[in-house]
């Protein structure tokens, strides 16, 4: 089959939850012989192929609002004029444009990794644009893809509409020596690890508001970044104390090494589709401490201790809880939830799935 791909920021995998989605599941496509293409933008794109897929760069206006909408948008008009069997669509902003696609004659399909008009970073006018992808992404494609389970069960009911469920993923991989390969001047188990894009709804404020109240010589390490929040990462880094660590992106080996010997991994999220960064530290069998969202007790709330969310008081108590675990606890809660990426979020199982969707549509 060919398959392009449109809402990915591009490849390798350092930026986001859809980059990492792309390239795991379209690089196992490809080594089975389906010719895939990632269509993504600058600066996120440096070459021409990754790990058997092919990327084409794509123009865009940089800028919050029309950086994905502009590169979504040129690339469907793209491909609508090339052979592909398939177009899928990552995200609700890019389905917007999914009926360009189906007009084309082609097979369409959306992922929808979360409903994102309910991040505060959008205006009036971007979130009724997101809300319209939502739409365009349940009604014009030829079948539609939550990552997990509970925005299934809300997308069908609002649009009566059959809606598959594949989730993310981790690969599970031999846990690496720790040799503190970024260079941040940290001891095994002796810090507290979380990861993602700096956005209010990752809730860093509160784990660093929280964390200031915790007395202990651990460190808090905050992997990630954000291109057009400047201003909510200029906070954080006021906020922080001394024992806070902010490395920006990391990726491959050394954020493996990262997740495999932190103390704990925290999710302090109010808003998410289904964390990938949670999963991929559950993957190397680290307890994890979550906020009670839905989305995160989806995926660890029968094992992992939580908090309420936007909380500091109660995530103080929470982490003080965490550090103070004995051994015998910690290796039960990282071994159950290595059981349960096992069986649930292993990434070769959810390739397999999507390949079994394209062969579907394509047979109708």
């Amino acid at each position: 089959m060919k398959v392009a791909i449109i809402g990915s920021k591009g490849l390798p995998a350092l930026f986001g939850g859809i980059e990492r989605h792309v390239e795991e599941i379209g690089r196992r496509l490809a080594l089975k012989g389906h010719e895939i293409t990632v269509f993504g933008r600058k600066p996120f794109c440096d070459r021409a192929e990754y790990l058997g897929m092919k990327i084409e760069v794509v123009p865009s206006i940089p800028t919050k609002n029309l950086d994905t909408a502009t590169t979504s948008f040129l690339s469907s008009l793209i491909i609508a004029f090339r052979g592909y069997d398939i177009i899928h669509y990552h995200g609700v902003g890019p389905s917007i444009f999914s009926g360009l696609g189906r007009l084309s004659g082609k097979k369409t399909v959306s992922t929808v990794h979360a409903l994102d008009y309910r991040q505060q970073k959008w205006g009036k006018v971007a979130k009724y644009m997101l809300k319209t992808g939502e739409r365009c992404a349940v009604r014009n494609t030829d079948a539609v893809i939550a990552v997990s389970r509970l925005m299934k069960g809300q997308l069908s009911a609002e649009y009566g509409r059959e809606v598959s469920y594949i989730p993310n993923g981790a690969t599970i991989c031999d846990t690496p020596e720790f040799s503190d390969s970024c260079g941040l001047g940290l001891k095994k188990e002796r810090y507290i690890l979380t990861v993602g894009r700096f956005i209010v709804e990752r809730g860093f404020h509160t784990l660093i508001d929280a964390f200031s109240r915790i007395d202990t010589d651990m460190k808090l390490v905050i992997v990630g970044d954000e291109r057009f929040e400047s201003e909510y990462a200029g906070m954080l880094h006021e906020k922080a104390d001394s024992r806070v660590i902010f490395p920006g992106y990391i990726s491959g080996d050394r954020l493996s090494e990262l997740y495999a010997h932190c103390a704990f991994y925290v999710l302090p999220s109010i808003v998410e589709g289904l964390p990938i960064s949670l999963i991929e530290a559950m993957s190397f069998s680290r307890p994890v401490l979550i906020s009670d969202i839905p989305e995160n007790l989806e995926v660890a709330g029968e094992l992992s201790l939580r908090f309420i969310h936007d909380d500091p008081g109660d995530l103080v108590r929470a982490m003080n809880e965490m550090i103070g675990l004995d051994d015998e606890s910690r290796s039960r809660f990282g071994r159950m939830g290595k059981e349960k990426v096992l069986s649930e979020y292993n990434w070769d199982s959810i390739a397999e799935s999507t390949e079994r969707l394209y062969q579907d549509l394509i047979s109708r």
